[in-house]
């Protein structure tokens, strides 16, 4: 028996990219692949590059454009596979990444494999992205594209549409889903970080705050599946990886009116005080050693309305540390 596995492609002006993300799934070396790519309203023209391809295996479907939730949620309506991966028309994938993923679904019986990655910046170098932080949904990310599902593991769950960091509010969920997870430590997947078009390097201070309804969402579907109970500690975690460190750490730092950084930091001290109100005494912490300490300080600081010092601590070295590397 041989597994067909879906492979979801949202495709929204991308076209500088779609053949070589295309060619790597067509690369793997396990065939039996359906692979949906979703034209979501691109006002480009993939249908030229596409026609180059002739293999039965691709289906190409067209929408109005409804953002990457909506293609995503299309291929999950149309897929038939038994797994499922989603992949980014702008990255590309190892050729053994299914292959690799289905020998841990047969010898373990995972319903869900977990890997990591490789950020790629524009001259091609490398960086090897670890997940050993010990906590399950900080190692498992919110991505959605670093997993291999079983595909009923969505059954009855879409991404959240109209909001920013749709993946936060659900991947978490179907992560925790999952009876049999399984991470490795192999990198699989290309992510390619210096778009200036994608999201990750858009910086719009009035919607840095999406987080919060998507961490509700995160809330509400684990509640409505009967998850909740036993990861409190989970979500607490979740609320601090990505409203505290990464909305403070990676957004609000790069905002240059201190009112409007004032106001945000502001808000998200108040949400976390009336989610969790013993955060402060929460044994997570984000990264390990001395970047670890440093982050902890530079949170004490912004949050205390003391921006300079934070600034000192965190976003001078950390600065300088992507200027060095490129990343």
């Amino acid at each position: 028996m041989n597994p067909l596995v879906s492979v979801i492609v949202p495709i929204y002006q991308t076209e500088k990219y779609l053949q070589r993300c295309l060619d790597s799934i067509l690369a793997q070396t396990y065939p039996h692949l359906e692979i949906l790519l979703i034209n979501d309203g691109s006002p480009g023209d993939p249908q030229r590059i596409l026609a180059a391809y002739h293999d039965p295996r691709i289906r190409y479907i067209e929408q109005q454009n409804g953002g990457q939730a909506s293609a995503r949620n299309k291929g999950l309506d149309l897929m038939t596979g038994d797994y499922v991966i989603m992949v980014d028309s702008d990255d590309y994938i190892s050729p053994e990444l299914v292959a690799t993923c289905m020998q841990y679904v047969e010898r373990e019986q995972a319903d869900l494999v977990i890997f990591t990655s490789y950020n790629v910046n524009e001259q091609g170098d490398k960086q090897y992205i670890p997940r050993k932080s010990g906590y399950f949904l900080t190692d498992a990310g919110t991505v959605p594209w670093n997993k291999f599902y079983r595909a009923d593991l969505w059954a009855g769950l879409r991404f959240p549409m109209g909001s920013w960091f749709e993946d936060l509010g659900i991947v978490p969920v179907v992560a925790l889903r999952a009876k049999r997870p399984v991470k490795i430590s192999k990198a699989l997947y290309f992510y390619i970080v210096d778009r200036k078009d994608s999201q990750t390097n858009q910086q719009d201070g009035a919607r840095f705050l999406d987080v919060i309804p998507m961490l509700e969402n995160v809330r509400a579907e684990l509640k409505r599946a009967g998850l909740l109970e036993n990861n409190e500690t989970e979500l607490e975690r979740l609320y601090l990886e990505h409203l505290v460190y990464r909305t403070i750490l990676r957004k609000i730092i790069y905002l240059s009116s201190k009112k409007e950084r004032k106001v945000l930091l502001k808000k998200i001290k108040q949400e976390m005080e009336q989610s969790f109100p013993n955060w402060r005494q929460a044994d997570y912490q984000a990264g390990t050693g001395l970047t670890a300490k440093l982050k902890k300080w530079a949170v004490h600081f912004y949050l205390n309305g003391h921006l300079l010092i934070g600034d000192w601590i965190w976003k001078v070295p950390f600065e300088a540390r992507r200027k060095k590397t490129g990343f």
